[in-house]
């Protein structure tokens, strides 16, 4: 059996060593791209948490039922004393956020029951799937710009 002298053994060992933490480096790399971006059906580009357009927010049973949600609880407990209540008229548009539960950003067509007056608004409502009363919690509902 041949001898290796002990000097090489040490390099060997050295660029065995470097080569090993340069896979693992590159592995966290090529997974952290991963969780940071995935494929979606129309390609790469949709962020990991990023907000998704709902294309059928109008007709959709569950965004209207949550639309239809924010509007009581506006008129249950963030209407001022002097604000008429309002009545759900429709969803316009919605987006939804993947978070601890899914957060739905939805535009609400509101009539005022004073004037009759159409009015936007715009709620966030947060959806917590795994609790009994599929925790719904308005966290905001503020008239809309346009």
């Amino acid at each position: 059996m041949a001898q290796v002298p002990l000097s090489s053994l040490r390099i060997s060992i050295r660029c065995f060593s470097l080569l090993l933490l340069l896979a693992a480096v590159a592995s966290d790399l090529s997974a952290m791209a991963a969780v940071y971006e995935i494929r979606g059906h129309r390609g790469w580009g949709r962020k990991v948490g990023g907000w998704t357009v709902i294309p059928d927010a109008q007709s959709n049973k569950e965004v209207r039922n949550l639309g239809r949600f924010s509007v009581e609880e506006y008129n249950r407990g963030l209407r001022s004393a002097g604000d008429p209540p309002l009545a759900f008229s429709g969803v316009l548009s919605a987006i939804r956020q993947v978070v601890s539960g899914i957060k739905y950003r939805i535009r609400i067509a509101a009539v005022d029951s004073r004037t009759g007056d159409r009015r936007c608004f715009e709620a966030v409502v947060v959806v917590r799937l795994w609790l009994k009363d599929r925790g719904r919690d308005l966290l905001s509902f503020t008239p809309a710009n346009g």
